[in-house]
């Protein structure tokens, strides 16, 4: 039986980016990533064929794997630290912000695409900010990187082969 430094409980966000991060820093650590679902490019569902869910046992093949749900949700990443939690407000903006963009640069290094959605600028936007400012609501600017679900299940494919090979 091998011998692991580190073992990874779960192949989701946290696990797969502990496990990057380690190679980034130069771990020489032994690491094993324990997940209960199939790897990416064998998950299918049968939903596709049957046309209803088959409530597969032991886990659904959608939900459970290598980037979890991740691997086939339409793959919205929001690139601005002023939505989505509280972070901000635990780690400060500025390491918030940073953090959010070294993340990005990583999703764009496994292929993700480089356009970015949600900056919008024009008559059309300032005459929505002035009547949410007149609301009481302040409209934040967001730019959001699109995956789309095909391209997602391509990057986490690349980011499971890279970790693989390393």
């Amino acid at each position: 039986m091998a011998n692991y430094d580190v073992i990874i409980v779960g192949a989701g966000p946290a696990g797969i980016f502990t496990a990057l991060e380690m190679l980034r820093k130069g771990s020489k650590k032994k690491v094993l990533i324990v997940e209960k679902g199939v790897s990416v490019e064998k998950r299918a569902c049968p939903k596709a064929k049957t046309k209803v869910c088959m409530n597969c046992k032991p886990y659904c093949h959608i939900t459970t794997g290598f980037s979890g749900a991740g691997a086939f949700s339409d793959g919205k990443l929001s690139l601005s630290c002023e939505v989505g939690g509280n972070l901000p407000e635990l780690i400060g903006e500025e390491l918030a912000q940073a953090t959010i963009d070294y993340t990005d640069k990583i999703y764009l290094e496994f292929g993700a695409d480089p356009h970015v959605e949600g900056i919008y600028t024009g008559e059309d936007i300032k005459e929505i900010r002035k009547n949410a400012i007149h609301a009481g609501l302040k409209l934040v600017d967001c730019p959001i990187r699109h995956l789309g679900t095909e391209k997602a299940q391509q990057l986490y494919l690349a980011i499971q082969n890279y970790l693989a090979d390393n």
